[in-house]
C-alpha cells in the first residue's frame, strides 16, 4: 500500500536540451528548486511534489493499493515562463545540469490504483501541474500500453479556465470524493468501456468520425465561425489538433486493414485507444493531455 517506484540510483542530472521530456522519481522531483513568489510562498499555491504526496495521502485514507507509475517534466511552455529554468548559482554549487539547480514548472504524473484491477485494466489518477494551473483526472488505464481513459467531464477538475474551476483545496476534496466512491465510479467507467467495445465501426463510420474530428478542430480555431455561435455552442476543447488528426487517421486505417485481415471488426473502443495512445507526455503538450482525452471520450460515447 502507498509505494513509489524507485530507480536503482538517484538521478544526478537532467538534460532537457537532448530530450525535452524527462522521467524521474518523486525523490528526484523533491530535490529540484522550490519556486516561490515574493512573499516566500509556492508560486502556484502548492509545490508539484506536495500535490502528488497529498493525493497519495487520500489513497491511504481509503486503504487503496497504489503506486506512483511515472513522473515526467517538460521544458516546453510560453517563452515568458518556460517549463524548465536553471538557477545558475545552484548549478555552480551542485554541478552542471544538477537536479538541484532545476526549476520545474511543467510536471505530469500518474498514480496507479490496483484495487479490482484485471488483466486488461487498472485505474490511474493523472496529475497535470503547469504554468496555467493544476488538473486532476481519474479513470481506467489499459495496463499493456498504459493508455489513460477519462470517461467524462465529471472525472476531471482544474483550478483554472472556465466557470467550473475549483480552488486547490476543492480539487483535493474532489479527489477525496472520487476515491471514497472508488468502486462505484470504477464500475460505471467499465460499463462505459463495455458500451464502446460493443459499438462496431464500419468504414463509413470511421470516415464520419475523422470528419467530426476535423470539424471540431476547425470550429474551435475559426474566429469567423465562433463569431456566429452562442457560448454554449462553442467547442471549448477539440479532441485532436490537425497533426494529431493525421496521425489518428493513419493509425485507424492501418488498424482497420489489420483487423479485416484477421476477420475482426473495428470498435469505438479501438478508436478511443488509438487516440489515447497520442495523449501521453512526449506526444501531447502536458496542459492538453487531460482536456483532449476527455473531449475524445465524450465524442466516442455519443457517437
Amino acid at each position: 500500500m502507498g509505494t513509489e517506484l524507485m530507480a536503482a540510483e538517484p538521478t544526478q542530472q537532467f538534460d532537457f536540451v537532448t530530450n525535452k521530456v524527462q522521467c524521474m522519481t518523486l525523490d528526484t522531483l523533491k530535490r529540484t528548486v522550490k519556486e516561490k513568489d515574493w512573499d516566500g510562498n509556492p508560486v502556484k499555491g502548492i509545490y508539484h511534489y506536495q500535490v502528488i504526496e497529498r493525493v497519495g495521502q487520500i489513497c491511504n485514507k481509503y486503504n487503496l493499493n497504489w503506486e506512483i507509475h511515472e513522473i515526467f517534466a517538460s521544458s516546453t511552455g510560453p517563452k515568458a515562463m518556460m517549463g524548465v529554468s536553471i538557477a545558475r548559482e545552484l548549478e555552480e554549487q551542485y554541478g552542471e545540469k544538477a537536479v538541484e539547480a532545476h526549476i520545474l514548472r511543467r510536471v505530469y504524473a500518474t498514480i496507479d490504483i490496483k484495487n479490482w484491477e484485471t488483466e486488461e485494466l487498472t485505474t490511474a489518477l493523472a496529475i497535470s501541474f503547469h504554468q496555467d494551473g493544476l488538473t486532476f483526472a481519474i479513470g481506467p488505464c489499459v495496463r499493456i500500453c498504459h493508455n489513460q481513459c477519462i470517461l467524462g467531464a465529471e472525472r476531471r477538475c482544474s483550478n483554472y479556465g472556465g466557470k467550473d474551476k475549483l480552488s486547490i483545496e476543492e480539487m483535493f476534496d474532489r479527489v477525496d470524493e472520487w476515491l471514497k466512491n472508488f468502486e462505484t465510479e470504477m464500475t460505471e467507467d467499465r460499463e462505459r468501456i463495455r458500451r464502446l467495445k460493443e459499438r462496431t465501426l464500419s468504414a463509413t463510420d470511421i470516415y464520419l468520425l475523422i470528419g467530426m474530428l476535423v470539424t471540431a478542430r476547425v470550429t474551435h480555431d475559426s474566429t469567423s465561425i465562433n463569431a456566429l455561435l452562442r457560448d454554449e455552442e462553442k467547442i471549448k476543447t477539440y479532441p485532436l489538433n490537425q497533426a494529431q488528426i493525421s496521425a489518428f487517421t493513419e493509425n485507424m486505417l492501418l488498424l482497420s486493414r489489420e483487423k479485416a485481415e484477421r476477420g475482426q471488426t473495428v470498435t469505438a473502443w479501438d478508436a478511443y485507444n488509438v487516440a489515447t495512445e497520442i495523449y501521453k507526455p512526449g506526444k501531447t503538450d502536458f496542459p492538453s493531455i487531460i482536456p483532449q482525452n476527455t473531449a475524445m471520450a465524450e465524442m466516442m460515447l455519443e457517437f
